[in-house]
């Protein structure tokens, strides 16, 4: 089905990117720029600390805080066994989570086990599979299907890696059909389909396009996190890949920037990912316009460190400060809490001419703009 690839190279390549996203060097070097955007503090507060509502909607889950473990791995005994310990926390916590590219399983259902079990320990939060849009449109509808009622997901996540795919040795390079074959997976599966980038972002031309054609729900992935551009530089090692690819490391739209972007769309779950690293990021991205929020590199590594439970209950902690800072008693106060936006960020929306969805966002050096 996919020429040039084997098993043992998806597998190895699956660990590369597990070690590799680890390291310092492979994040960034752009910013998310929610630096960019600051609060408005209110310093007198009528509530209690232990009463505020961190509790959101998602995918028809009551969920116990407004985040989901984005895509990861999965594939090997040590993604199994990545996948186990994620699972346990999002179970723990009532969080979402997204297993990592299925293209493994398909190609050695074997690998099945890596995947199944996130189901079989998330009972009481969404489950979201995941194929990349090139392998996409190889696919018969059955395949897909299977790739979605095998480990019981209750939605469909297909991820634009085009930039790592080139950069990739061993990657894709035809991309003809991609929106025919959403198209044509939105018309038949019967789960909700999720469109996300992988670390570069997403335009509103791209979300009005997807939405056109009833894509609900998109995961932008922008810039600022886990850059895997530099992820597959390392892999290859080459000094000519470096030459050409090397200017594309700062390639992409900043997280903030993506979130304004699509959440400029009425009607439109965005899901505001790509470098969300702390509860205070999380509350500017929903803030900003987000109505959940992604992360991936930071629980893989405090799954690996075994310090999970202390790093999540950090940033639910880190979420509720703020909100109680800015008097929003629960998630939907949060999303109209005053926000002041400055630099490139407010330059970026008010070239776009973008709408936020908070009433209460305040934009510099913006004349023309209106909310």
């Amino acid at each position: 089905m996919f020429q040039g690839a084997t098993i043992l190279s998806i597998e190895q390549r699956k660990e590369d990117h597990i070690d590799l996203a680890l390291k310092p060097e492979n994040q960034g070097p752009l910013t998310t720029l929610l630096e960019n955007i600051h609060f408005v503090h209110q310093p007198l507060v009528n509530m209690a600390f232990n009463d505020i509502d961190t509790s959101s909607e998602f995918l028809g889950y009551k969920l116990g805080a407004p985040i989901i473990i984005t895509a990861i791995t999965g594939g090997t005994r040590r993604a199994y066994e990545i996948n186990k310990a994620l699972a346990e926390v999002a179970e723990k916590y009532r969080i979402g989570m997204g297993v990592g590219s299925q293209r493994p399983m398909i190609l050695n259902p074997d690998t099945l086990y890596s995947y199944k079990i996130v189901r079989k320990i998330i009972r009481s939060a969404p489950v979201i599979a995941n194929i990349g849009i090139a392998q996409l449109a190889k696919l018969d509808i059955k395949t897909v299907e299977w790739l979605v009622e095998a480990i019981e997901a209750d939605a469909l996540a297909i991820h634009l890696n085009i930039l790592q795919e080139l950069v990739q040795l061993e990657g894709d390079r035809d991309f003809r059909g991609s929106f025919e074959a959403i198209q044509r997976i939105v018309d038949r599966i019967k789960v909700p389909i999720i469109v996300k980038e992988v670390g570069n972002g997403f335009s509103r031309e791209c979300a009005e396009a997807l939405y056109s054609i009833g894509v609900k729900i998109i995961d932008v992935a922008g810039a600022g996190g886990t850059n895997w551009v530099s992820i597959e530089l390392a892999r290859s090692r080459s000094n000519q890949s470096e030459k050409v690819f090397g200017i594309f490391k700062t390639w992409g739209l900043p997280t903030a920037i993506s979130i304004a972007e699509v959440a400029s769309i009425d009607n439109i779950v965005v899901i505001g990912s790509g470098g969300i690293r702390n509860g205070l990021d999380i509350a500017k991205a929903i803030a900003l316009g987000a109505d959940i929020v992604g992360m991936a590199q930071p629980f893989v590594k405090h799954v690996l460190e075994k310090t999970v439970d202390n790093f999540i209950e950090t940033i639910l902690t880190q979420l509720r400060v703020v909100m109680m800072l800015t008097q929003s008693k629960n998630i939907e106060s949060l999303r109209r809490a005053p926000i002041v936006i400055l630099g490139k960020l407010a330059s970026w929306i008010c070239a776009r001419r973008l709408k936020l969805r908070n009433p209460n966002a305040y934009i510099s050096c913006c004349d023309h703009y209106t909310v």
